[in-house]
């Protein structure tokens, strides 16, 4: 029964060990570009006991080239080179001052995407994989297909591959360049200017999209958002401007009654005098006192008239600072996914660009190179402070999202027979 004891016990500090290693690399992976993250932010309400969901920071987002989260209501947040608990902090902090919660509320960051790594050299299928974590080397490389030998019809092959990645290529630049027509139509919206200036780069034509099409299906675009908000807050102009005249117009008939009740007041101030003299009846003097209250009951409801007046106008000039503060928190946040959309393409492009130089000279080239049992030499290229380093690794050693996985073969050394024969060749 001890020895069984001991070995529960021992299993469980294994299990507990593991769990707490897992959870230390898991909270060591450091967040870059093109990570899709998904966020959660709750708060428990005191009052009540109950979790709260703040569903308008709540989300899948995707961390742009510059590292940075653009989020609805916080902006920009920076996650690049930080950890999931790192940035759910962050959150937490953002949400809190910017809501005003007296407590700090509970925010969950979770990856669901890693950013992809590359593999490249003597593979299969050289490319961009989806990252899963504790990859390693050979694992990277088996992903890829494996190592590369020749067969028949492997430059065809090559060829082949190097025609679809420019295709691919050639969609891209179009993407690119309708996503940068885009972009200048968003900072024109978002300046307030009454035209669009498109950059040069969007103008060009040789990326197969129909340039002027796209422009001038952003100029209409971008024409009818902004006639559509000059009509809105014109129509609000015009209520101000009639709400403007009513209230003078409730001025002057206040003004008038004012000096109404005044003379009324004097000669009630007469008649009275007049009554106590004997001089006049009382129902006279009862008469000039229902004068009186009529006429200030009648000033009162115009006062209250102006009141009103005054509160639909103060609500005119909000409604109207409100269309123009959410037209323009519409353009910032589409004007962010747009920027992310265009990093992530500068990197895909990046790739292709890559892959067809592979498929058109380094893979050719490589066929050549393959031994028949010459181990391959892996290299791991990783970005470090903004600078790419390159290193040589072994199979189990691990790949982190953004690597570029190089492998190659040494050349097969010639025999020593046939390098005496050709040295003899050389020699005649």
């Amino acid at each position: 029964m001890p020895r069984l004891g001991f070995a529960a016990t021992l299993s469980s500090l294994i299990v507990a060990t593991a769990l707490l290693t897992g959870s230390a690399r898991a909270d060591a992976y450091r967040l870059g570009p093109q990570d899709k993250l998904e966020i959660r932010i709750h708060d428990l309400r005191t009052g009540t006991g109950e979790a709260h969901q703040w569903a308008a920071f709540d989300g899948e987002f995707v961390v742009d080239a510059a590292g940075n989260l653009s989020l609805p209501l916080l902006g920009e947040v920076q996650a690049g080179g930080g950890t999931t608990a790192d940035l759910a902090r962050a959150l937490a902090a953002r949400v809190q001052a910017k809501v005003g919660l007296a407590q700090l509320p509970s925010a969950a960051v979770q990856v669901v995407k890693y950013r992809p790594f590359y593999v490249t050299g003597a593979v299969d299928k050289p490319g961009e994989y989806e990252y899963r974590p504790g990859l390693t080397v050979l694992q990277a490389a088996s992903i890829a297909g494996g190592l590369m030998r020749p067969r028949d019809g492997a430059l065809l092959g090559f060829e082949r591959d190097a025609l679809t990645q420019r295709g691919d290529l050639r969609m891209l630049a179009a993407d690119r360049q309708g996503l940068l027509i885009r972009q200048a139509r968003l900072a024109a919206e978002i300046a307030e200017s009454d035209t669009v200036a498109y950059p040069p780069e969007a103008r060009t034509s040789t990326t197969g999209l129909d340039v002027a099409r796209a422009i001038r299906e952003e100029t209409l675009l971008f024409e009818a958002r902004r006639n559509a908000l000059k009509a809105q807050v014109g129509a609000l102009g015009k209520a101000r401007t009639l709400l403007t005249q009513e209230l003078a117009s409730l001025d002057a008939k206040d003004a008038a009654l004012s000096r109404q009740i005044d003379l009324i007041r004097k000669e009630l101030t007469q008649v009275t005098g007049l009554v106590t003299k004997g001089l006049a009846v009382a129902p006279r003097q009862f008469a000039v006192e229902q004068s009186v209250a009529a006429y200030e009951s009648n000033r009162i409801d115009i006062q209250v008239g102006r009141l009103r007046a005054q509160q639909d106008l103060s609500r005119i000039e909000r409604e109207s600072l409100d269309l123009q503060a959410k037209r323009r928190s519409e353009a910032l946040t589409e004007a962010g996914e747009v920027r992310a959309k265009l990093a992530a393409l500068d990197e895909r492009i990046e790739t292709a660009t890559t892959l067809i130089y592979q498929a058109e000279v380094r893979s050719p080239m490589s066929v050549t190179d393959l031994g028949g049992g010459e181990q391959p030499v892996y290299a791991l290229t990783r970005g470090v402070g903004g600078e790419a380093e390159t290193r040589l690794v072994s199979e189990g050693d691990t790949v982190d999202p953004g690597d570029v996985v190089r492998i190659t073969v040494p050349r097969r050394a010639a025999p020593p027979a046939a390098g005496k024969a050709q040295a003899t060749a050389d020699n005649r």
